[in-house]
């Protein structure tokens, strides 16, 4: 048996690489480049001590990542990477898909919040002073498109 047949004996039931371990890694590595960074620029004790904790975080995270990968508990990754979807990836793709409608839409549109509830609402630009109601909660406010 050779070096990569064992190798994939090795890896048959491991749960391998996902979403949150890339995420992990990126992390690691602005980690790294941070703690690089800081310790180049700040030539103190302080600068050093900042310097060592950010190598730490940058090497557990690169630990759990593998520890991520070669672990055959297959549900509790799996629930990992379910609760880093809804909580983390989910909200920050429904971010950026707002920001690029709004800048989509910004030479013909205005957005304002709801000063009430919070509600962004979308107003024609040009049309000078106007009342705007929010669909949200009804609450009536002026301004200018």
């Amino acid at each position: 048996m050779n070096f990569r047949e064992r190798l994939q004996r090795f890896f048959i039931g491991r749960y391998g690489g996902d979403g949150l371990n890339t995420a992990l890694n990126v992390c690691a590595l602005v980690s790294f480049f941070a703690a690089w960074i800081f310790s180049a620029a700040v030539r103190s004790t302080a600068g050093a001590i900042v310097g060592w904790v950010l190598y730490a975080i940058a090497a557990a995270l690169l630990g759990f990542g593998i520890f991520r990968m070669l672990s055959r508990n297959l549900s509790a990754r799996r629930a990992e990477y379910e609760w880093y979807r809804s909580h983390i990836a989910a909200p920050l793709a429904k971010r950026r898909s707002t920001a690029r409608t709004k800048r989509a839409q910004s030479a013909t549109h205005r957005f304002f919040r709801c000063p009430k509830c919070g509600q962004t609402v979308r107003v024609p630009r040009g049309k000078g002073r106007i009342r705007i109601t929010c669909p949200k909660c009804g609450h009536s406010f002026e301004k200018k498109s």
